[in-house]
């Protein structure tokens, strides 16, 4: 309940964790109400977030993606084996536009269709010159459900 949440929001405060694996925790999917409060801890300095297989939907990827726009220290998040879909992509991908910190990004094992299509425009757009120049040249992002393959799919500026 609501105590469990703000001891874990304590623990994550005084004890100024780095790395969170919260992997396997909320079985009937981690709630806004949790996730709003671990986001919002004053003092946040995760630099990796493990959630995977907690059965993560749209109504948390919209706080995710908040979160990842205000550009954290974040520097991993694995989302492995939720149930985002294409829609939770777009918002991430959005969000990535403004995050310099995130390097590598999980999200094998959801309902996203493609995530090179979700996520490519906003790695690498060859639209227009500023365009280009505004994409997120540092996020890895780890597992490409359109071919079912665990590949990277990293694209750099050129030096």
């Amino acid at each position: 309940g609501r105590d469990h949440i703000e001891r874990l929001c304590s623990a994550v405060r005084t004890h100024a964790l780095v790395e969170l694996d919260l992997s396997n925790c909320f079985e009937p999917g981690i709630g806004d109400a949790m996730l709003t409060s671990l986001l919002t801890s004053g003092g946040l300095k995760l630099e990796k977030l493990v959630m995977s297989s907690n059965n993560i939907t749209s109504a948390v990827s919209t706080l995710l993606a908040d979160f990842l726009a205000t550009n954290p220290r974040l520097k991993e998040l694995n989302l492995v084996d939720n149930r985002l879909n294409d829609s939770d992509a777009a918002l991430i991908a959005t969000a990535l536009r403004s995050n310099t910190t995130l390097r590598y990004l999980h999200l094998h094992g959801n309902e996203i269709t493609n995530v090179e299509q979700s996520l490519r425009l906003v790695l690498y757009d060859e639209s227009s010159l500023n365009s280009a120049a505004d994409s997120n040249h540092i996020c890895i992002v780890v597992g490409y459900i359109g071919n079912n393959s665990h590949s990277r799919g990293q694209i750099n500026r050129a030096a």
